[in-house]
């Protein structure tokens, strides 16, 4: 089952604690280690200053499908938009939330001058890198990670 044209409306973008609060539940999903909305809204806040930015889809009377992002340059990839997080409730997979955040997102990045749209995902996550392959993205980087310090 997809989205009809009537819910396309549904996107908005995540402002106040009330919104925030609204859409915990969803990021929580993929980002378990958030405490509380008041947790959730104020490190989206912080991040504000990087042009973080948390667009939101609406299923029905629910916030259902998350995604936070921020537009950026660098030598690799010039004016781009990185997608930091992107999710979709469990219980709402296969409706097209997830493409519909994607196809908003592309609008986005096109509409702020961006050459591309990147994200990064799991090596483990297979059913995320089926996700945007269908979607038409390539695979093309190896990320790596070293913490630094003790962990928080």
């Amino acid at each position: 089952m997809t989205l009809s044209s009537t819910e396309v409306a549904a996107l908005h973008h995540a402002e106040t604690p009330a919104d925030f609060a609204a859409c915990f539940d969803v990021i929580r999903q993929l980002r378990p280690k958030l405490q509380s909305a008041g947790d959730w809204h104020a490190q989206a806040e912080a991040m504000r200053s990087e042009g973080y930015r948390v667009l939101v889809c609406r299923d029905g009377e629910r916030d259902a499908a998350v995604a936070g992002y921020r537009i950026s340059t660098n030598l690799v990839h010039g004016r781009f938009l990185f997608v930091n997080d992107l999710v979709t409730l469990d219980s709402v997979r296969g409706k097209g939330l997830g493409r519909l955040l994607l196809r908003e997102l592309e609008r986005i990045a096109e509409a702020e001058g961006c050459e591309r749209l990147v994200l990064d995902t799991a090596i483990a996550n297979l059913a995320a890198r089926r996700f945007y392959t269908r979607e038409g993205m390539e695979e093309r980087i190896a990320g790596f990670i070293k913490p630094i310090g003790t962990p928080a």
